[in-house]
């Protein structure tokens, strides 16, 4: 059972890592701006049911929150296109 338990941990060791299309830091700017554009699109909604209830003060208040969202698509958006261009963006 000893040669089972090695022979399986030598294999284990020679296993080739697999290889992901992005690195982690790239795959987490890509997934952050999508979970913000997937916010943005939320708040739109808030944003309209707000308008139909005629609740001027939280219209508001979610609007504000939607443009920070954007501001930070933005940001992130920014981020990834400096990165290609500096050829970090793996």
């Amino acid at each position: 059972m000893d040669e089972e338990v090695t022979a399986e941990m030598a294999h284990a060791v020679s296993k080739p890592q697999p290889t992901y299309a992005l690195s982690n830091v790239s795959y987490d700017l890509v997934s952050t701006l999508a979970e913000d554009l997937e916010a943005v699109e939320v708040l739109d909604t808030y944003i309209g049911d707000c308008r139909q209830a005629g609740d001027s003060d939280l219209e508001s208040l979610f609007s504000q929150i939607r443009d920070d969202e954007m501001r930070h698509c933005d940001m992130l958006r920014k981020a990834i296109e400096d990165r290609c261009r500096q050829g970090k963006f793996q």
